[in-house]
């Protein structure tokens, strides 16, 4: 049974976000947008591995949980998948790289090798999950849990693989994982069903995700490089104009009522979770104070202050299961 389905990262969310209001010349663009696209391709690999997960369905309990992010001794460690048994807990890291990978021992590397024979050393998935193996335990060991921990390295899709010894660690196929799983032995009964089912809700209610916004304070990136105006959902333009109560592409003349809301979500991730009336009418591109005025009122977010001093407060809203992300 899943427990906790994957949800998109928030950095993700954020850089989604970022990118179309970063003028081409920024600086830091280049870097920014291969952040961007590592990041996508990791969580494409991680939707393509849970769909061969919802494959294993075992006859003795079990719990599925995807990306759990837990703090112990003041560190972070994030598990892309886990499952637990009655006998084991395993413990799954998604990779999705292209090209060839060669894996070589003693010491372990990753190399990943393109059509054109460049050759790059990766992070080492192995030592990752090693890490994560420890924090999980000494996590589980202050809860009173002794159970034995696995984990398994699964590439998104089908690479290359090429082993110059036999890894430490098993290395196989996200769509062979279900399969895998299946030819484990179950047979000491650590984890009873009640068990594993209040240890899968007590590792969902200590899940705590990395929040990186606003990302203008977590990547100092300075606000004023933040482009104002509210994008078109057609054709990616900056700086609808409200005529007529409608939000109008002047490129591509396609209209709409509510786009300012995504607006509004870009200042959360970039800027902050308080905006002001002027803060808003310089962000939408607004000149009327008072249309402003009734766009804040409808808005939902909370208003607190008097005077010169108000301002609004809101929460993330985006739905993180539909977001749309962008093409770079």
């Amino acid at each position: 049974m899943i427990y906790k389905q994957r949800s998109v990262p928030k950095k993700l969310i954020g850089l989604n976000a970022l990118l179309p209001r970063l003028h081409p010349s920024y600086p830091e663009i280049q870097r920014i947008k291969e952040d961007f696209r590592i990041r996508k391709a990791g969580y494409g690999g991680e939707q393509h591995s849970d769909k061969h997960l919802l494959e294993f369905k075992p006859r003795y309990p079990h719990a599925i949980l995807h990306d759990i992010c837990l703090k112990q001794n003041g560190v972070y460690f994030q598990m892309d998948s886990i499952i637990i048994t009655p006998a084991f807990i395993l413990i799954i890291e998604v990779k999705n790289i292209a090209g060839k990978i060669i894996v070589k021992s003693n010491p372990t590397q990753f190399i990943q090798e393109s059509p054109t024979a460049e050759r790059k050393v990766l992070n080492n998935p192995i030592s990752q999950l090693e890490r994560k193996k420890l924090f999980l335990d000494d996590w589980l060991k202050q809860r009173k849990i002794d159970i034995p921990i696995s984990g398994i390295v699964a590439f998104a899709f089908t690479n290359e693989l090429l082993f110059e010894n036999d890894p430490p660690m098993k290395i196989i196929f996200t769509n062979e994982v279900s399969t895998y799983l299946y030819s484990l032995k179950v047979q000491n009964e650590i984890m009873s069903k009640n068990a594993i089912r209040q240890l899968a809700f007590e590792l969902t209610n200590n899940h705590q995700e990395y929040d990186p916004f606003p990302l203008t304070k977590s990547m100092r990136i300075s606000p004023t490089d933040i482009l104002p105006g509210v994008i078109c959902p057609i054709c990616s333009s900056k700086g609808m104009q409200w005529k007529n109560r409608k939000w109008a592409c002047q490129k591509c003349k396609h209209i709409g009522t509510d786009y300012h809301v995504a607006a509004l979500e870009d200042w959360i991730y970039l800027i902050g979770n308080r905006i002001t009336n002027r803060d808003f009418r310089g962000f939408m591109l607004l000149n009327d104070r008072q249309v402003t005025a009734r766009f804040l009122a409808r808005s939902g977010l909370t208003h607190k202050g008097k005077g010169k001093g108000s301002f609004y407060v809101m929460k993330e809203k985006v739905n993180k299961h539909e977001l749309t992300l962008r093409e770079i």
